[in-house]
């Protein structure tokens, strides 16, 4: 890769985003964007492997075109599905006083990835809680410092299914391009926090076309991640069934009326639709389309509130962040309050 470019290959739950970066100042300018629906993914995996492998070949054309750079390449960002998040220690050792660098740094992180023992599993991301020098020493980075006996780390882990991983990184190399890294949404997910809310503890929430992801975060660092096979197209085909008309359809009036809250609907916004076993058209409200929506995005949150009770989450100090789409739906917090009281 070019050395001021950064590409980053998303996998979605249904579709593949490329995304060309370019280093400006201290930070990130995005150059060049592709993005690709294919069925050749659903729930986030590869389902047909050609079909897969040509929407992230057309992604990533769409995305040097935009961009102008040859993609040779790129990062991968996995979604959080066959995923597991748990905490870790390891400690290297010292027989005399030593500066640590960053070679020690990288060995004590090391030997976290090679204590996963479970055979099925990969890890993918480590990432450092904490660091102690010399078994008192509570430190965020140690280098530098002088260690005259050990050098201990207590990280968070996530580990990935071996199959998911492989097949993955498989169909992305079938399009040209070398994977250098890997990442989870799991811990990309924090990017969006504050460090205050990432503190106290945040839960972001990330619905998708055939998955909703869910991670928590506290004491500034992630502490679980999980999905549901519940998301956007199940709200589509609600509303398909509800008002007897296409996908198609459906999707359109979603994006274009949607709401999720009935009592916020307004029963002025009128549109019409066309019928499946029939030449009619059939006029509703906002109103009506809502009564579907919010029916299905309950049942949602409270899967999502299932996943809380599993990650042990004091409901009296946490945020909830939601998707784009969601918010499209003129969604507000009434939905979280109304249940996560």
């Amino acid at each position: 890769m070019e050395e001021h470019y950064y590409v980053s290959i998303d996998i979605g739950s249904s579709s593949v985003k490329t995304i060309v970066g370019e280093k400006f100042h201290n930070g990130i300018n995005v150059i060049g964007t592709g993005q690709t629906y294919t069925s050749g993914i659903k729930n986030g995996l590869i389902d047909d492997f050609d079909i897969a492998r040509q929407a992230i070949k057309d992604t990533i054309k769409k995305a040097s075109i935009a961009s102008g750079v040859d993609i040779k390449e790129v990062f991968l960002k996995l979604p959080i599905i066959g995923t597991e998040v748990y905490d870790e220690s390891n400690e290297i050792d010292f027989y005399e006083d030593t500066e640590i660098n960053g070679s020690h740094i990288e060995k004590v992180l090391e030997g976290i990835r090679e204590k996963n023992d479970v055979q099925e599993t990969e890890v993918i991301n480590v990432f450092p809680i904490r660091f102690i020098v010399d078994k008192e020493n509570e430190v965020s980075d140690p280098k530098e410092l002088i260690a005259r006996h050990s050098l201990k780390v207590e990280a968070g882990v996530i580990a990935i299914q071996k199959s998911i991983l492989i097949n993955m990184i498989k169909c992305v190399e079938a399009c040209g391009v070398d994977v250098l890294d890997i990442y989870s949404d799991a811990y990309n997910y924090g990017s969006i926090l504050t460090a205050t809310e990432k503190e106290l503890g945040a839960c972001v929430i990330d619905i998708g076309e055939d998955v909703t992801q869910v991670a928590f975060y506290e004491r500034g660092e992630l502490v679980d991640a999980d999905s549901i096979e519940m998301a956007g197209r199940d709200i589509t085909d609600d509303i398909a069934q509800g008002l007897n008309t296409s996908y198609e359809t459906a999707e359109k009036v979603k994006h274009q009326y949607g709401h999720a809250f009935y009592d916020s609907a307004s029963d002025q916004d009128i549109f019409t639709v066309e019928q499946v076993d029939s030449d009619e058209t059939v006029q509703y409200t906002q109103k009506d389309l809502s009564d579907f929506i919010e029916a299905r995005v309950e049942e949602i949150f409270f899967e999502v509130f299932d996943v809380f009770t599993r990650f042990r989450i004091n409901k009296s100090k946490w945020w909830v962040y939601c998707n784009w789409w969601i918010c499209k739906l003129t969604w507000r917090k009434r939905i979280i309050i109304r249940y996560g009281k």
